[in-house]
């Protein structure tokens, strides 16, 4: 499918939650052309299917791109260097939360790393060559959780500082560092890209069984406007942050 004149758009763990009204929204704007990226074919069909159905006059299509797979990432960016030659935008959305008490804490540790850091690292390296040919200025944007802010973690007040999601917290700051190092390297070079990680809040998803309106969570498109802004530019003067909705966490 070509998109000729359109913002190029590629969202991992994009066939529901935040990737899924993520690619909604920006569909919706009809300057874009977002490639949905989920782990299976019949999960990325469904949630084209139903964007479709909503007649939105932004495009999209389907790529099949699980990120703890090195083989489905290779085919992707085979298939998107074939058939558009370039990105302009890179949202790293897919994660996971690690139920507590499955399996040892090695292998808890091992799977939430795989998905929320190492995944984002692989698929911006993998990408990276496609992100160099942008017409536009090229965006990394990691979407990321303010538990997993080291200063954050001492605040007493937080209504999180009881939450002992070691796994998820880890994996998150592990995606801080990640997201600095591709500042270094995409934004603090010739390629000027801008880089950010961001928060988008406490949302209903189904990232975990407490993610609901009766635990406070947001619902998701009120979550998502503000991410749209910084896939826009609104927000290009905290170039290599970690943001929120309203803000900068630290570190």
């Amino acid at each position: 499918m070509s998109a000729p004149g359109k913002i190029l758009v590629l969202i991992t763990g994009a066939n529901s939650g935040i990737g899924l009204e993520l690619t909604r929204q920006l569909m919706a704007k009809g300057t874009y052309h977002v490639f949905l990226c989920s782990r299976t074919p019949e999960k990325g069909a469904a949630a084209l299917k139903g964007l479709q159905a909503a007649n939105l006059s932004g495009t999209a299509e389907a790529i099949t791109l699980d990120v703890t797979d090195d083989a489905t990432i290779n085919a992707a960016f085979q298939s998107i260097q074939q058939s558009h030659g370039r990105l302009d935008i890179l949202v790293n959305n897919a994660a996971v939360a690690i139920v507590p008490g499955e399996n040892s804490v090695r292998e808890r540790m091992q799977k939430a790393f795989d998905t929320n850091a190492t995944g984002p690292a692989v698929i911006t390296q993998t990408f990276g060559p496609l992100l160099h040919k942008s017409q536009t200025t090229p965006r990394i944007i990691n979407v990321s959780s303010g538990i997993g802010s080291i200063q954050r973690r001492f605040n007493k007040e937080s209504p999180f500082y009881r939450y002992y999601d070691l796994e998820y917290r880890a994996s998150k700051c592990a995606l801080s560092m990640v997201t600095a190092n591709q500042y270094a390297q995409y934004a603090d070079s010739e390629l000027g890209a801008k880089v950010f990680a961001y928060d988008p809040g406490f949302t209903v998803s189904n990232l975990g069984p407490q993610n609901n309106k009766s635990s406070g969570a947001r619902d998701v498109s009120e979550s998502v406007r503000p991410l749209v802004d910084v896939l826009e530019g609104k927000r290009d003067g905290e170039n290599g942050k970690f943001l929120h909705n309203t803000g900068v966490y630290e570190w």
